[in-house]
């Protein structure tokens, strides 16, 4: 009797010793949970909102950019070589170098005369990063190729 009485004693030391285990596991896990939690709900800094901002920006530049490019290639049929797009000059019918000009000829050259840029009421025209297009300041997308505006 007395060995069985030890033996009881013995297993709720065991028990009582897993219990406590189990209850500081479930503790830490808690834990980590309120921690994982909290860290998902903060508000990203203002930084961080103007870093994602830039980033969400050039992306949708970049989408843009595919898009104009697929439908460009898309146009031009089905036996257009994209390989020969890479060599710049035999697209433009590049047909040598420019030759320097004449020294003697520095003081013949004209001016060109430069026309206003800017409407007083509106600001400055915007060039365009695809097209080199100046658009108008109103405009948030080119003209020509329809890029978004960089600000």
């Amino acid at each position: 009797m007395e060995r069985l009485q030890r033996e009881l004693e013995i297993q709720k030391k065991k028990l009582d010793k897993l219990k406590s285990e189990v209850n500081e596991m479930e503790n830490n896990l808690t834990r980590r949970r309120l921690k994982r939690s909290n860290s998902v709900s903060q508000i990203p800094s203002l930084e961080e909102m103007q870093q994602l901002r830039s980033c969400n920006r050039q992306l949708q530049i970049d989408i843009d950019c595919l898009t104009k490019e697929i439908d460009l290639f898309q146009a031009r049929g089905p036996h257009f070589n994209p390989s020969a797009i890479h060599n710049f000059y035999d697209n433009i019918g590049f047909l040598g170098p420019v030759p320097p000009k004449p020294k003697d000829q520095r003081s013949i050259v004209k001016t060109p005369k430069t026309v206003p840029d800017t409407d007083e009421d509106e600001g400055a025209q915007w060039s365009c990063t695809a097209c080199t297009f100046l658009n108008h300041p109103a405009l948030n997308r080119c003209e020509q190729c329809e890029m978004p505006r960089h600000f």
